[in-house]
């Protein structure tokens, strides 16, 4: 048998654990989740001349300009399609990922099995497919990191690396774009260079990233005054759940990333620290501060991690550490069963999860959720003037279907809401921006903390008919639209009967 599986080429191990990870893919239907479509209006507007405008207004909402940017000709292609186009392309990052942490691995372990492990571990983790069937940017993200840390590894290794270096500035200059922690990894990774490489490295790998990521930055200060993206928001919204949960939120959180995720090779992780005596530290010491970064900002400053999607690019550093302590167990018996325990116990726990959340999506997701946010933005899109201002908070598929202007009241494309939602004075933010209509979301007043004080909730009032006012601060609100939420046992965040109201509103 262990004859059999070492006559299989690296090429054909490669491709069979390719066509697992893309199999998750499409084993979820009608996944495609709503902060995709912020990244769709974008590409729409790009696709259209219109350069990150977010249905006609410049925005510095995007956390991944490179993904609105590479999002345009799809959009472009396939129009509304798009919701399908997404995962084809994103598909292509799925399959990259997979060899591209082989090849890592072997740069630093330098043995094939043990490399093809840890691509295993990769591709049978629902999280790469999953998030890629989500229709995010992920994926990608994943591939720059891994070829980032592989071009970094390859100059380590040569002594005259300028065409190298050349293209790790590239490289990273992408990762920036594709996500705001790309800088935290142009840190980690230019540093060591800076010591091993001398001050050429500044120029080598600093100028090129300079000339793919600066003309987006520039553009953003001119045309927002902001100089990083609006995602203030999402902090703001871990900074909710932790003065709701407070620390007994954190252990749990971060026991269930353990627990689901990384459980069975965490021993092994920890067995390959334990027994490493400093040897190849210019390859581990980048890897070692990756990790640590996620470990802190996403787990405990930052733990609503998404299902795991901001911690995805850390996963195949995880297994190949974990896969290098299996292999330092000296009796050949032992390592192979701890091998084949982690490899079935990782395989077995994405399983589980992947038919949990192909179970949410189709019953819940798609057919409630999804349904009222598209709902919602069609309406707008026929029962509104092309220059409305629509202010609402869940500014994905709404915003999308509507082709409306949007004023998002949680800061996603601007920061000016924050102090508001803070505060509870959501009707201040209206009386000064002056929207022509209001959607207002009744679980946010249930799901976000912030939201539980607002002095817009007296507009929540199931009596309410179509046609009816209320008056609040001077500003009157018409009701003009009911859309109702929920209602399913098995949405777990709507088992109330919620609805959405939209309101015309007047100053």
């Amino acid at each position: 048998m262990r004859n059999f599986l070492e006559n299989i080429s690296t090429k054909t191990w490669l491709g069979i654990l390719i066509a697992i990870a893309l199999l998750q893919v499409w084993i979820v239907k009608d996944a495609v989740m709503g902060d995709a479509f912020i990244h769709f209006v974008f590409a729409r507007g790009i696709a259209e001349g219109d350069w990150f405008s977010y249905n006609g207004v410049f925005s510095a909402g995007s956390t991944s300009p490179l993904w609105s940017i590479l999002l345009a000709p799809v959009w472009k292609f396939a129009g509304d399609g798009i919701i399908v186009g997404v995962k084809i392309f994103a598909s292509i990052f799925v399959a990259a990922a997979i060899p591209l942490t082989y090849l890592v691995a072997e740069k630093i372990a330098g043995k094939r099995n043990l490399s093809l492990a840890a691509a295993a571990l990769l591709a049978g983790s629902y999280v790469l497919s999953f998030w890629a069937a989500k229709g995010m940017e992920t994926p990608l993200y994943v591939c720059l990191v891994l070829g980032s840390f592989l071009a970094y590894l390859e100059i380590l290794r040569k002594e005259k690396s300028v065409k190298l270096e050349i293209l790790l500035g590239i490289l990273l200059g992408l990762t920036i774009l594709a996500r705001p922690e790309g800088w935290f990894l142009a840190a980690f990774l230019g540093i060591p260079l800076l010591v091993r490489k001398g001050k050429r490295v500044i120029f080598s790998v600093g100028i090129p990233a300079a000339i793919i990521f600066s003309p987006y930055y520039w553009w953003l200060w001119e045309n927002t005054q902001q100089i990083f993206p609006s995602s203030a928001a999402r902090i703001l919204r871990a900074a909710q759940w932790s003065k709701k949960f407070g620390v007994f939120y954190f252990t749990p959180e971060i026991g269930k990333i353990l627990l689901t995720k990384l459980l069975p090779a965490t021993p092994f992780f920890a067995f390959f620290w334990w027994q490493e005596k400093g040897k190849d530290w210019w390859k581990l010491f980048p890897i070692a501060a990756w990790l640590t970064f996620h470990a802190i900002f996403f787990t405990i400053i930052f733990p609503t991690t998404e299902g795991y999607r901001y911690i995805l690019s850390t996963l195949p550093f995880f297994y190949l550490i974990a896969v290098m302590g299996v292999w330092k167990i000296e009796a050949a018996k032992w390592r192979n069963l701890a091998l084949v325990l982690v490899l079935l116990g990782s395989f077995a726990i994405s399983t589980q999860q992947l038919v949990e959340r192909k179970h949410s999506v189709e019953i819940c997701e798609a057919p409630h959720i999804d349904s009222v946010r598209r709902e919602t933005g069609l309406w707008l899109k026929h029962n509104t003037s092309e220059n409305d201002v629509i202010a609402m908070k869940e500014i994905d598929q709404s915003a999308y279907y509507s082709d409306r202007k949007m004023l998002s009241m949680d800061a996603t494309l601007n920061a000016k809401a924050i102090p508001f939602v803070k505060s509870g004075k959501q009707l201040e933010f209206i009386q000064q921006e002056k929207p022509n209509y209001l959607v207002v979301e009744e679980d946010m007043y249930v799901l976000y903390p912030a939201w539980e004080k607002s002095n817009l909730i007296p507009l929540i009032d199931n009596q309410l008919q179509i046609g009816a006012t209320k008056e609040l601060g001077g500003v009157k609100f018409t009701l003009v639209k009911k859309l109702p939420l929920g209602g399913k046992q098995d949405c777990i965040n709507f088992q109330a009967n919620y609805s959405w109201y939209i309101f015309r509103v007047e100053f």
